[in-house]
């Protein structure tokens, strides 16, 4: 059980490829393919071998989530609370709760993500999701949440809700009649994630399963770093995507824009520069993914050997924030520069090029780039934010999505 079928990966790769576009026209959410990368073992993918696991490494883990994304990256993003929520468990959870994520995840288990709410005037709002306890001491969670990647197919989903005064984690099984998910999500780009609304109704919660939100502290800071880093490996993926089928439609073309003689469009030094710039793009993107995600290998490995500091953490989830800049600004402009390789045939919904762009454009939009910037350059100016910094530090905890500690 713990071994890893590379033969039946490559063949889950083409499938996934080969229906992507007709699932986005049909709307045709991925359950089967998502049920087979767990079969494979991509869900277990960090639980020790000895364990049924596959015991990868960080690095290996995003690095196939890349090597998905490219060939659906819908698939690939609905993978992103599965991952974060078994790291932060396996890492700072007790050996209880260690165990039990372990054996749900090796058991085929799968996490969906619920964190956003929204009002009708900003899209977002403070939690109004929260616990209830009865008499006998039972626990239950009642709450609307939106843009919930990944629940519509998840065992667990894993939200932000308040107890009282406090702001909290907490997972909950989908096994009941307390918890629904409707596909409704509206966006142009990531259809298949499940990124809809999910309604808690007196949803039964495990104490056991409740998690303390703390923004300042290491679980938080792991916790933002590595979401951060999934959906920087899908927009990696959708590069390479990209660069992938515009190879192989530019070596299929014979006649090119303002040159009436015909020719291999391959052989034009102008084509030839373009992808040599996407390819160049596209490459940096995968290396500053993966390379972040080894450095978060050294940074977890410390923490089990008991020898992490608070500034490693800290660095790690910044250093992370910084290459989003990179990765996201040169993936998008590689995503439109593709289109100088064909004229006005490669815009035609036939070849269905846009979905790459509008994919990217999409996942970029989760964290809007100007205002991570604009927090990592105030951080390198030693600014401080004052009181505005701090009213917007406390709504974002609010819905489980807490800014970076800077």
């Amino acid at each position: 059980m713990t071994g890893f079928d590379e033969e039946a990966w490559s063949r889950l790769l083409e499938e996934a490829r080969a229906g992507v576009r007709e699932r986005e026209r049909e709307r045709e959410l991925p359950h089967g393919l998502l049920r087979s990368a767990l079969d494979l073992g991509l869900g277990r993918a960090r639980v020790p071998r000895e364990e049924g696991g596959l015991g990868w490494s960080l690095r290996e883990t995003y690095s196939r989530l890349i090597d998905l994304a490219a060939n659906d990256p819908h698939l690939a993003h609905i993978f992103r609370g599965h991952i974060v929520l078994l790291e932060e468990e396996d890492l700072f959870g007790d050996e209880n709760a260690r165990r039990r994520w372990r054996e749900r995840a090796v058991n085929g288990d799968f996490i969906g993500n619920a964190q956003s709410e929204r009002d009708g005037t900003t899209g977002a709002s403070e939690s109004t999701t929260a616990l209830a306890r009865d008499a006998e001491g039972g626990i239950t969670v009642t709450g609307t949440k939106y843009y919930t990647t990944g629940s519509i197919y998840a065992d667990w989903i894993d939200l932000s809700a308040k107890d009282g005064d406090d702001h909290v984690l907490i997972a909950v099984s989908t096994h009941q009649a307390g918890v629904s998910s409707v596909d409704d999500w509206d966006g142009f780009g990531q259809e298949l994630t499940g990124s809809g609304t999910t309604i808690f109704d007196h949803a039964g919660v495990d104490p056991a399963d409740i998690r303390v939100v703390d923004r300042a502290s290491r679980p938080s800071q792991l916790r933002q770093a590595l979401f951060q880093l999934v959906l920087l490996a899908v927009v990696a993926g959708i590069g390479e995507g990209a660069l992938r089928e515009t190879t192989a439609y530019v070596n299929q073309r014979k006649r090119l824009f303002g040159r009436p003689d015909a020719h291999e469009v391959r052989e034009d030094p102008v084509v030839q520069q373009t992808l040599g710039h996407v390819s160049a793009a596209v490459f940096s993107a995968r290396t500053l993914v993966v390379a972040l995600a080894e450095r978060w290998d050294g940074i977890v490995a410390a923490q089990r050997a008991g020898t992490a500091v608070d500034d490693e953490f800290r660095a790690g989830q910044l250093e992370v924030f910084r290459i989003q800049g990179v990765v996201i600004e040169q993936v998008l402009a590689a995503l439109s520069e593709i289109f100088e390789v064909g004229g006005a045939s490669q815009v035609t919904r036939s070849v269905g090029f846009d979905r790459f762009w509008r994919g990217a454009r999409t996942i970029a939009s989760h964290n809007p780039l100007r205002q991570r910037q604009r927090l990592i350059g105030a951080a390198e100016l030693g600014v401080e934010l004052g009181e505005k910094k701090a009213e917007a530090d406390e709504a974002a905890a609010a819905v489980g999505e807490p800014a970076p500690v800077l």
